[in-house]
């Protein structure tokens, strides 16, 4: 960090020495850091000593005989009680009182923080002195709970008690008087004001004012001692030491050694459950603490239990079954009950159905027969125990210290380093970076793991389990003696499936030490199951002591040996610890006992206790938040990739035991995973992954470069691995274990230059994207109504005379006579058309229709049903699909001509014949603006009846194909003209002549017919549509109907030359809209590879017609689509070779449909694309400080990763180190470590691994269980 580089600014340095005082005294602002009136200090002041003053009083009474303890307490009390609400409701009462027209005057030359006073009881003062607590109820609770605390402190710190305990010792009396009443004033007075800043905070926010019950709580600990000893003799001598030990709670407070509540009850109930009844720390409070009840449910039946051959049953049953992973059975269960069908992870039990759960928890995992089993096994050895001879306990002893030592041996044979992680090991794959001979070297050493896990899975806690039910037989009759008694069961029995490595060490131990002291009368006298609840403490409490003095001797070197880590203080600090480190050794001794942090001051070799927390090391729930980011996705991808191999890992013993808040780093090109072990029992890990960010700063690539030096010299020796290789960095925190092969993605980046700015390339996007817009929009249109196609075989072909006469009838000049005529027709009208639209009307009609006008027109249903001329029209299924709103814009016109179309000009006689049928279509329904039917049915219909069709543009008159039209114009029509945002100069919506009937079907939407481009543009274009290439894309199609196959539709297809024409029509105007009318004077080549970029990320050049294409947001996806696939193959015909035949285009343009996304990385689709394993993704980037064109491409592959083990312990104390600088210190300079990177113990890495908002994380996942079975 540099000697001149200060731990805290001049700004937080003089922040935190204003919340000092008030953190050793419990609240009273006595330095504000500007000039303050006398009476602001004098009020803190007398609600600080009130207590103090009142209680020597009543102390002074009851010392005199004037009053009995008994009374003075019942007094003092309420009164205390009283003060606190009197002093909290004066508060509100004068802040509510205060009007809100009355402007306070502002000293505009003040700090921010500088409060103006003006009187001793004015409004400013009351608010800065007594601050109006958050919520009301707890003026009344606070208060309840500083009526009995100074109550009973009263009674605690009378001068006869004090007496009593020291031999009338007058001096120590004095001093824990004294002392006790200030610990006493320091306690209540958060109560009265508030909570004053706690080094020992657990959550950011105390969001129910918790944080004051924290000191009263431990005053009531040492009391409810002293009233324990006043009724017990066994308490006496501990009541001794805890009264001096009371005098010293400001100390440990300010030190934040006490943890706060909330995290107090989650790490005691842990405790409970761990060391006490064998169980695991857990993924969430809620299984916490319903294991725990559990478990302390199993206890009491033990311990009431008559019978010691039922109590063994009961302990070894429940122990296996109390072992299993619960937790997930839980979960599974209740989604089950609230039929929960999509569940927000999957990440509860991999690879198992719901709705079979239960029975694969039960037979294929074999939980319920072994439970079955373990009972048996477990009584019947109880039962014959007697009758069996001793000398078999001490063989099984034998046995498990066998099964220790090679379970051992075969896990470290597994790892690339042996030794506690410094001799590199011979028979691990020298090389990783030879996929197959690194997977034949793990082959060989996967049946080594095959052999462990059999023997740690089965072997083991069955010898065990025999070896319990042979030395835990009977249980003491004396109740102290039989809690401890059935403590030790209980924990055993459950401990040999909980922890089976652990437990074979424990029994070892007791076994051995059984064998070499025999007549020891300590061991004598102490029964089996109590010596291996002291030898599994012992154990637990010795590996945390190792790991502390590791974390303490880590820090301590290298804060002199790395010259970056020096500061001007660590000279003084290596002095100091060399010359106080018994002083040292106990800190480390006491933070190992209570199983808390050892907490390095600003990660210096300055080291003290932080408060003990959870294991897990964080109050909010496992996954609940991360700062995500466009990079979240690759983690979320991952970490589903990652389950199968950590499974096979953790079984095998390849990566060591995975105990409960162990961590595991996982690093490969750019990416950096961080695993948390939550749980382990019998056959399972529960674990959390978290993903670190991507774009690393100066600082991170300091400590990744580090991570990739020690992985490389652990994993890569091509040259083979000498005998005497050992670990070149011994003191890092990161230990390499294994490496594994997960499908993950390979990033690629290259740079474009010479490719995308050459004249050849641009015009190759321009040529393919007509291609590309063919294949997009026919496999579109295919996959919109492949439905509608299957069944055109089965619909009925309506005869020519029946719509002859439905024309006829809409021809009829007025009357009653023809009314009836017309009536009649609109009958048989409904009746032959019902198959073709009325099972669309209702999606037709829009519900910005007035619902007058609405039922109006369901009376002119039948006649607008029958206008289509042509038996193969494509009207009615242009109806079906195409919605009718109150937007002018997507209005469309269902029969209307096209109209002043102008002729076509063809290029060759190919074209000329190719689009001529779509010509003669055209203008055989042209139709003159001033057409008119007389006595059609709208001549029925009053001026606001035909409104409906005059405000919803349907597109009306009806033209009779057969009749030349008139120059007459019908008066409906002549008043209302369409208004779109774009003039649709190129109509096609009127009926096609196809001469397929399948033809209806494939046709395009109404609204892409409208093309805003002049005919004049598109016949320039209409020669590059590639006509042989789109018949070749309709035989690729899936186009098989009822009777015929796919191929012969196909056929029929290619021989409908208006279907070719609209498309060609779209096409072209589509590329119009594209490269040509939005770079007018300019064309696509001399635009260069920014119009390339644009159009590739949606930006389409402005035109006229563009609003055509950016108003339907299906058909501009399309085409953005179309492009990208467009770019995509230019690349690769660039880069492979350029596609001779349309064989070769269909397989380029195959893959990108089936196993490529193409896009940008900012869209929904590419986040969704990687979350399903796509097999590669493809994107366009620029680089606008360089000024380049990058593409990117991720491909999913094999991808070896390193995996290696962090020590727990540095990650705790760096994680309680980083609660304290943020939430004390508030230290939240972003870039507070920027000039910090720790390469030895990974600091930066480890803050960002911290739970947000202390950390930063871009991805963590809820627990997930792995089963090792």
């Amino acid at each position: 960090m540099g000697s001149g580089v200060p731990l805290l600014n001049e700004y937080k340095e003089e922040f935190f020495w204003k919340r000092f005082p008030q953190t050793l005294l419990g609240g009273p602002k006595f330095k504000l850091g500007y000039d303050a009136p006398v009476y602001v200090y004098l009020n803190q002041l007398v609600i600080f000593l009130l207590p103090w003053v009142v209680g020597g009083i009543f102390t002074l009474l009851i010392e005199l005989g004037v009053m009995d303890f008994s009374v003075g307490c019942y007094v003092y009390g309420p009164l205390m009680a009283l003060f606190v609400m009197l002093t909290q409701a004066i508060s509100l009462f004068v802040q509510k009182k205060r009007s809100a027209n009355v402007i306070n005057p502002q000293n505009v030359l003040a700090e921010d923080d500088e409060i103006d006073f003006m009187s001793c009881c004015g409004v400013e003062t009351i608010e800065f002195v007594v601050p109006v607590k958050k919520f009301k109820i707890n003026i009344i609770l606070h208060a309840l709970v500083s009526g009995p605390m100074c109550a009973l402190g009263l009674w605690y710190l009378l001068p006869a008690t004090l007496n009593a305990l020291y031999n009338s010792n007058i001096g120590a009396t004095v001093i824990l008087y004294i002392l006790g009443w200030l610990t006493l004033c320091i306690a209540q007075y958060p109560l009265t004001v508030g909570a004053p800043p706690e080094p020992a905070s657990f959550r950011t926010l105390d969001t129910y004012e918790i944080l004051p019950l924290m000191r009263p709580f431990y005053v009531f600990v040492f009391v409810a001692f002293d009233l324990l000893a006043r009724h017990f003799t066994e308490f006496v001598t501990a009541n001794v030491y805890l009264h001096i030990l009371f005098i010293f709670l400001p100390l440990l407070w300010t030190l934040g050694v006490l943890p706060p509540l909330d995290a107090l009850f989650p790490w005691m109930f842990e405790r409970i459950l761990v060391d006490l009844l064998g169980g695991s720390p857990m993924a969430s409070d809620l299984r916490l603490i319903l294991m725990l009840l559990a478990s302390v449910s199993v206890y009491l039946a033990a311990y009431f239990i008559s019978n010691n051959l039922v109590t063994v049953t009961v302990l070894a049953t429940a122990g296996y079954l109390l072992s299993t992973d619960l937790g997930s059975l839980g979960s599974r269960l209740l989604e089950m009950c609230r039929k929960d069908n999509n569940p927000k992870t999957d990440f509860s039990i991999l690879n198992k159905k719901k709705s079979n759960f239960f029975i694969v928890w039960s037979f294929k995992e074999l939980h319920l027969i072994v439970t079955i089993l373990v009972g048996g096994i477990a009584a019947v050895i109880n039962y014959f125990s007697t009758q069996i001879s001793t000398d078999v306990s001490t063989i099984l002893g034998y046995v498990i210290i066998g099964l220790l030592v090679i379970q051992n041996m075969l896990g470290d044979i597994q790892s690339v380093y042996v030794f506690f992680g410094f001799w590199r090991n011979k028979l691990y794959p020298s090389s990783i970076q030879r996929s197959t001979i690194f997977q034949r070297g793990k082959g060989r050493l996967r049946i080594v793991g095959n052999i462990r896990r059999i023997l740690l899975d089965w072997v083991s806690p069955t010898v065990m389990l025999v070896y319990l039910s042979l030395r835990i037989t009977t249980f003491p009759a004396t109740s102290a003696t039989l809690a401890w008694t059935v403590f030790g069961a209980t924990r055993a029995f459950r401990w040999i499936w909980q922890s089976t490595p652990q437990a074979l060490l424990e029994i070892s131990i007791v076994h051995i030490l059984s064998i070499a002291f025999p007549s020891d009368a300590l061991l004598q006298s102490t029964d089996v199951a109590t010596q291996l609840l002291l030898v599994s403490l012992c154990r637990d409490r010795f590996a945390q002591f190792c790991n502390k003095i590791y974390f303490y001797i880590t820090v301590l070197f290298t804060s002199w040996n790395d010259k970056k880590q020096r500061h001007k203080t660590t000279a003084p600090t290596i002095l100091l610890s060399i010359l106080f480190f018994p002083v040292v050794i106990c800190v480390i001794t006491a933070a190992s006992v209570l199983s808390a942090p050892l907490l390095p001051i600003f990660t210096l070799p300055i080291f003290l206790i932080g408060f003990p927390r959870p294991l897990r090391s964080w109050p909010a729930a496992v996954g609940a938040s991360a700062n995500t980011n466009p990079d979240t996705v690759y983690y979320q991808q991952l970490a589903v990739q990652l389950a199968e191999p950590l499974r096979t890992a953790f079984a095998s013993g390849s990566l060591g035991d995975p105990v409960p808040g162990s961590h595991y780093l996982i690093r490969y090109q750019d990416r950096t995973v961080w695993i948390l072990v939550l749980e382990r029992g019998c056959r399972y890990v529960t674990i959390s992954v978290k993903g670190l960010e991507l774009q690393e700063t100066s600082c991170h690539t300091v400590e990744a470069a580090r991570i990739d030096d020690v992985f490389e010299t652990a994993f890569e020796h091509e040259n083979g691995v000498p005998c005497c290789t050992f670990n070149k960095y011994p003191l890092t925190v990161l230990t390499p274990y294994d490496a594994t092969v997960v499908k993950a993605y390979s990033d690629a980046r290259n740079v474009l230059t010479g490719i995308i700015d050459s004249p050849e390339s641009l015009a190759l996007v321009a040529s393919s994207f007509i291609k590309a817009l063919v294949w997009v929009m026919l496999h579109h249109n295919v996959k919109s109504k492949k439905d509608k196609l299957h069944n055109i075989g089965n619909s009925p072909v309506r005869p020519a005379s029946v719509r002859s006469k439905k024309m006829s009838s809409i021809r009829a000049p007025s009357g009653v006579k023809k009314r009836n005529q017309t009536a009649s027709a609109k009958k048989a009208s409904e009746h032959v058309t019902e198959v073709h639209i009325n099972q669309s009307w209702e999606s037709f009609r829009s519900d910005s229709i007035l619902s007058r006008k609405q039922s109006r027109a369901k009376s002119l249903h039948s006649s607008i049903a029958s206008i289509p001329d042509s038996i193969w029209s494509d009207d009615n299924e242009s109806l079906a699909l195409e919605p009718m709103g109150r937007n002018k814009q997507n209005k469309v016109n269902l029969v209307t001509g096209v109209t002043n179309r102008q002729n076509w000009s063809s290029k060759s006689k190919e074209d000329s014949a190719y689009f001529s049928p779509l010509k003669e279509t055209v203008h055989h329904k042209s139709v003159n603006q001033g057409f008119s039917i007389p006595g059609s049915v709208l001549d029925n219909y009053s001026d606001d009846e035909k409104g409906i069709f005059d405000d919803d543009l349907f597109g009306l008159p009806a033209v009779d194909i057969n009749k030349p039209a008139t120059s007459q114009q019908h008066p409906v029509f002549s008043k209302a003209q369409p208004k779109h945002g774009f003039k649709p100069v190129t109509n096609l919506a009127g009926s096609m002549q196809f001469s397929s009937p399948y033809s209806s079907t494939l046709s395009l939407p109404l609204k892409w017919r409208e093309i805003p481009v002049e005919q004049s543009k598109l016949d320039t274009l209409l020669s590059k549509f590639p006509k042989d290439w789109y018949q070749h894309v309709l035989t690729l199609l899936d186009l098989e109907a009822v009777g015929k196959s796919s191929a012969d539709v196909a056929s029929e297809l290619m021989t409908d030359e208006v279907l070719m024409g609209i498309y060609a029509q779209l096409v072209m105007a589509c590329y119009a809209v594209v490269n040509v009318l939005g770079i007018i004077g300019s064309d696509v080549v001399s635009m260069g590879p920014s119009h390339v970029y644009k159009v590739y990320t949606g930006d389409i050049p402005w035109s006229p017609a563009l609003d055509w294409l950016t108003d339907d947001k299906e058909l501009h996806q399309l085409v953005i689509k179309a492009y990208r696939y467009a770019f995509k193959l230019m690349l690769d015909q660039v880069l492979l070779g350029e596609a001779s035949s349309n064989e070769e285009l269909q397989e380029y343009f195959e893959e990108y449909e089936n196993d490529l996304y193409i896009g940008c990385e900012n869209d929904a689709g590419w986040g969704q694309a990687i979350r399903d394993g796509k097999p590669s993704l493809f994107s366009l980037m620029h680089d606008p400080i360089k000024g380049t064109y990058n593409s990117r491409v991720l491909t999913l592959q094999d991808t070896t990763l390193q995996i290696g083990k962090l020590n727990s312990e540095v990650v705790r104390g760096q994680w309680a180190n980083l609660s304290l600088e943020l939430l004390y210190f508030t230290n939240d300079d972003e870039e507070r470590y920027s000039i910090q990177a720790h390469p030895t113990i990974l600091r930066n890495m480890t803050v960002q691994a911290a739970d947000p908002p202390l950390g930063y994380p871009i991805y963590s996942s809820p627990p997930m269980s792995l089963p090792t079975l």
